[in-house]
């Protein structure tokens, strides 16, 4: 996801995360993670995290910057979409951090990736909600349809199928 989105109205810039981006990104995903998993120590391997997923070669991380400060990630993979014989994109993980909520970063983060996912050709941007996030389903009801389909889950470290 190459290139970068710039709003100068609000100094918002949205581009693709590297490892230079470390010491921003460790701290706002480790954020993000005890936000998800209050049992999740704060300082539970943030950097090792953080590393991993901005060096994968299967997930791109975007970084929408206010100010120069990271202020909200995503990350997003390229998937082969098989019904339509295309591509499609996965947006697995969504998070703005909350002094800066409510200035519609969410939707213009998923803005900016639905953008490259057109220049792409891909089918559709999909990604889950955890159904008890209120303030995330209201947000997305704005700018986005619900899927047609349910999603489930097997969790294969605890003996499950």
């Amino acid at each position: 996801m190459a290139g970068s989105q710039a709003d100068p109205a609000d100094g918002l810039r949205i581009r693709r995360l590297s490892c230079e981006d470390l010491a921003q990104f460790a701290p706002l995903l480790s954020a993000y993670r005890l936000e998800m998993d209050p049992n999740t120590p704060p300082e539970s391997r943030e950097l090792e995290a953080a590393t991993a997923l901005l060096s994968s070669p299967v997930a791109e991380v975007m970084g929408g910057f206010l100010d120069e400060t990271l202020s909200a990630l995503a990350v997003v993979f390229d998937l082969p979409e098989a019904i339509a014989n295309g591509r499609a994109g996965q947006l697995d993980d969504l998070y703005v951090a909350p002094r800066v909520r409510g200035r519609r970063l969410a939707q213009r983060m998923i803005e900016a990736v639905a953008g490259i996912g057109r220049a792409r050709g891909w089918v559709h941007l999909r990604w889950l909600v955890p159904e008890n996030n209120a303030a995330a389903l209201r947000t997305y009801q704005r700018f986005a349809h619900p899927a047609p389909w349910k999603s489930y889950v097997v969790w294969p470290g605890n003996g499950a199928a």
